[in-house]
């Protein structure tokens, strides 16, 4: 994927939209646009800037018919805000990147036909909340992620992240669900590869 993330919004201008574009136009390889979105925790760009870059980038993966993967970091209603004016537009797909929402939030985000993406997070002990949005989000809606080098599961805290720590995210996903660790992985998989069209 290609994007600016919000950190970075205070230097979005016409010239990175530019690069974005170029990029996405000449290389197969590109997926989808982001991340992208708001990030209120550090607020290293203004909200703003940050609103104006995520709309952009939108537009961008609008003309070219690509996902998103929002950012979300304690601002809530102003991603749902962006996002509800393009959830009734046939070629919009989003994913809700390192979920960190409520149950009510991820029921909103369902709504509008959004993927929530869930990380080694839901493995920590204190993630009881997280838990039960997980069991309110249908399998078919999920990804699972590890936000590599950030955020390794608790078998692994403290440690560098790494991708292949994405199976303690299945596993735990497995148990609160109920499911066989199989169907969890095959079935993510699958949500994966037909939102970034890689089937």
């Amino acid at each position: 994927s290609v994007g600016i993330h919000p950190h970075y919004a205070d230097s979005f201008d016409n010239k990175q939209l530019f690069e974005l574009e170029t990029m996405i136009e000449n290389s197969y390889k590109i997926v989808a646009v982001g991340e992208t979105g708001f990030d209120y925790f550090r607020n290293l760009s203004s909200k703003e800037n940050q609103r104006k870059a995520f709309v952009s980038q939108i537009e961008i993966a609008l003309k070219y018919k690509l996902p998103v993967i929002v950012h979300d970091r304690d601002a809530h209603d102003d991603i749902m805000d962006v996002l509800k004016d393009y959830a009734n537009i046939s070629d919009f797909r989003a994913v809700v990147h390192c979920f960190s929402g409520d149950t009510d939030f991820a029921l909103k985000c369902l709504d509008c036909g959004f993927y929530i993406s869930f990380t080694g997070v839901i493995t920590f002990p204190n993630a009881k909340k997280l838990a039960e949005t997980v069991k309110e989000v249908p399998i078919e809606k999920i990804f699972l992620e590890t936000d590599a080098p950030f955020l390794a599961p608790q078998e692994k805290r403290g440690q560098e992240n790494y991708p292949g720590y994405v199976k303690y995210i299945a596993y735990k996903i497995a148990e609160i669900k109920e499911m066989t660790i199989s169907d969890v992985a095959n079935i993510t998989s699958s949500n994966a590869e037909e939102f970034f069209g890689i089937i």
